[in-house]
């Protein structure tokens, strides 16, 4: 049964990737040897934490979750290579990974690199070197860019593969987890953010535990509003992860961003388990109503507040080297709140407001202004907007208005 990944868009085939017939030789010692590189590279990770090791002897259970990320999608690996193939061209297999392929391999060299900065994060933030404090969310952010390339680059080779799909999605789900693991662990989220990390696991387990007892189960459509909460929240971890925003933003953000995207499984587990009605678009009642809901009522309020509390921050007394920073918020403000540019302006909106050295500090107003702004980029300013060209590249509309998939969340 082929089930549709929400959080990426992308199909995940929980079966008939394993192909029994023979794997190309060469594709078995590449195979190989980027599962070498995903130990080698955690065994580099034990022997720079050796000395912390051997003085704190318990750290070593940090280092477990870079082991198993490492073993997990080795084995992954091996065990799919049968399906590195187009859709429906099983019997015609590549005798080589590609290069999109190996972009999304490194992705998960990189993300074994990650996990073994764990050992480090649980040590208090003093301890660290100041510089070592951008390592995790440089990497994770160059992961989440390289996430970019590997289709782009799968797309203009013509080889977007089976196998590629299979890793990319694993890769996403380990990623999300060893990143709020590490974030949670800098004090840069919330705990509850693991239940995002923890969510695409037990999806699976849920599908494999209907499954085993022959209970129905549906094919789940992509939902491109799934899509863009899925990539604001690697994004937003990435961001949470870098030394230079004020903790009590990021945790706000956190609990908005994951609040929607623990919702959208909860969705999706409905949809997929059939215990909820929906039409051929797979589109339940609730959808229309949150959608009317949330694209249409709530962006006006969320705008309205903007432009008032944005406005009324320009009473605040700033020193004469910040009054850019006021500025550019009134800027952000305005075209915020009168849908130009509306997501845009929104993002940057939050971005002044949360780095450590913004001048407009913890307020009730700031909080407030940027709890708006950040609700706003999730839901796009909604009607009467005056340019939203954003919305076009998010849901991927053509020029006759027509999208992949319904904007309903």
């Amino acid at each position: 049964m082929t089930i549709q990944s929400s959080r990426t868009g992308r199909n995940d085939n929980i079966t008939g990737l394993r192909d029994p017939g023979n794997v190309p030789f060469s594709l078995l010692v590449q195979a190989r040897m980027a599962a070498a590189l995903m130990l080698c590279t955690w065994l580099v990770t034990l022997f720079l934490c050796r000395n912390l090791v051997q003085e704190y002897p318990a750290a070593i259970l940090a280092l477990l979750p870079g082991l198993t990320v490492a073993v997990y999608l080795s084995r992954q690996l091996l065990m799919h290579l049968g399906a590195n193939h187009r859709n429906g061209e099983a019997n015609r297999p590549f005798p080589t990974l590609g290069t999109a392929t190996w972009i999304t391999l490194l992705r998960a060299v990189a993300l074994v690199a990650l996990a073994g900065f764990l050992p480090l994060a649980v040590q208090p933030a003093h301890v660290l070197p100041p510089a070592l404090l951008w390592v995790p969310g440089l990497v994770y952010l160059g992961i989440a860019l390289a996430d970019l390339l590997d289709g782009y680059v799968a797309r203009r080779a013509q080889r977007e593969t089976e196998l590629g799909k299979r890793l990319d999605i694993e890769i996403d789900a380990g990623g999300m987890l060893v990143a709020v693991l590490v974030a949670v662990s800098l004090g840069r989220l919330p705990p509850f953010s693991l239940l995002v990390g923890l969510a695409y696991y037990l999806f699976i387990v849920g599908i494999w535990w209907r499954r085993q007892r022959h209970l129905p189960l549906i094919v789940l459509q992509s939902r491109p509003y799934a899509r863009i909460i899925a990539g604001v929240q690697m994004g937003l971890v990435a961001m949470a992860m870098l030394p230079i925003f004020n903790p009590i933003f990021t945790f706000i953000a956190a609990y908005m961003v994951m609040t929607l995207l623990l919702a959208g499984f909860v969705r999706d587990w409905l949809v997929v388990s059939c215990r909820v009605t929906f039409d051929r678009n797979q589109q339940t009642s609730l959808d229309f109503m949150a959608g009317r809901a949330f694209t249409q009522l709530l962006p006006l309020a969320l705008r309205l507040i903007i432009l008032v509390v944005g406005i009324g921050m320009l009473g605040i007394n700033v020193s004469p080297p910040h009054s850019g920073w006021q500025w550019a918020q009134m800027l952000c403000s305005l075209l915020a709140g009168v849908g130009c540019l509306g997501r845009s302006a929104a993002l940057l909106l939050t971005l002044l407001l949360s780095l450590d050295i913004s001048p407009f500090g913890t307020s009730a107003s700031t909080l407030a202004l940027f709890g708006a702004a950040a609700a706003l980029m999730l839901s796009g300013t909604g009607p009467w907007s005056l340019w939203s060209p954003e919305e076009r590249i998010l849901y991927r509309r053509n020029p006759d208005g027509v999208g992949e998939g319904s904007e309903n969340p």
